[in-house]
């Protein structure tokens, strides 16, 4: 009896002890297999941010050449004494400087590009934010919302960015048609091709237009070429660019709060119709705003 006893207590120890073992072993290698899952998160989310400083730097030097390409056009119309579209381009560039002064973004001239007879050459493209309207339709039919389709690089924002960055589409859900999308287009005055560097949206007349984040009004004035227009400070960097408004009811220094109502809807300025030139620019960079429409106010 005691033999037996015995026998079964030993057994019992061993089956304790093993399955100790395979309780530890189990342990470690959950342990190992979460350190992998985090390792691997942290490269992914590191190459992310390479990959999107990369993007950042290219539409960075972008930036400049049609900066420099837009002093060019200019010297181009003068000496053709076209001055109706040198006018345009001085109210581009004025339009430039008044953005670049506010965000701290230093922009120089280093080398105008000479703009060769038209006749003979195509100029190059232009980093022209005039935003007339083309009949250009850009929406999910069955849901009404954005629906852009980007002919340029589209940064998204960080996952640590949160709603501290300009992500709230600054229009009602029944608003957000896109009729003109970030990227090259015809521009109706001048003739030529040229970078647009907001997104239009279709909105008609009067749809209130709200702050796309937490921020500060540092601009909120009248311009030939973009009409009513507002620039919001926010975090890290970016600012966002509502033009064309019909009104608004803030003044610069006015501190915003995420989906609050700073104007509505217009066609002030150069613009063919009604609706929302919008801009998103990152340490004075205009980036694509698609990227950036992901939530939206019914």
């Amino acid at each position: 009896m005691k033999t037996k006893l015995f026998a079964v207590t030993v057994a019992f120890l061993i089956c304790f002890q093993i399955n100790s073992f395979s309780q530890e072993d189990y342990k470690e290698k959950r342990k190992k297999e979460f350190e992998k899952y985090k390792k691997d998160r942290e490269k992914e989310f590191d190459d992310f941010k390479k990959k999107r400083e990369e993007e950042l730097k290219k539409m960075e030097q972008a930036y400049q050449d049609y900066y420099n390409q837009l002093h060019g056009l200019k010297d181009f119309y003068t000496e053709k004494n076209d001055t109706a579209s040198a006018n345009i381009i001085d109210e581009i560039i004025d339009f430039e400087n008044t953005i670049n002064e506010k965000t701290a973004k230093k922009m120089e001239v280093t080398e105008a590009v000479v703009i060769e007879d038209e006749e003979k050459q195509e100029s190059p493209p232009l980093y022209d934010p005039i935003s007339e309207e083309p009949d250009r339709k850009m929406q999910d039919e069955t849901t009404g919302t954005p629906n852009p389709q980007p002919s340029e690089t589209s940064l998204v924002p960080l996952p640590e960015e949160g709603n501290t960055v300009p992500v709230l589409t600054p229009l009602p859900k029944s608003k957000t048609r896109v009729t003109s999308p970030f990227g090259m287009r015809n521009h109706p005055t001048l003739k030529r091709q040229k970078m647009h560097n907001g997104i239009d949206f279709g909105s008609g007349m009067n749809a209130p237009v709200y702050a796309a984040a937490d921020g500060k009004v540092t601009l909120a004035q009248y311009s030939r070429s973009f009409g009513n227009w507002i620039m919001v400070e926010h975090a890290k960097g970016y600012v966002s660019v509502y033009a064309h408004l019909n009104s608004f009811n803030i003044s610069a220094g006015l501190r915003l709060k995420k989906g609050e109502i700073i104007g509505y809807t217009g066609s002030t300025g150069r613009s063919s119709g009604p609706h929302l030139h919008y801009e998103i620019r990152l340490d004075g960079t205009p980036v694509n705003p698609s990227g950036y429409l992901t939530e939206l106010t019914e």
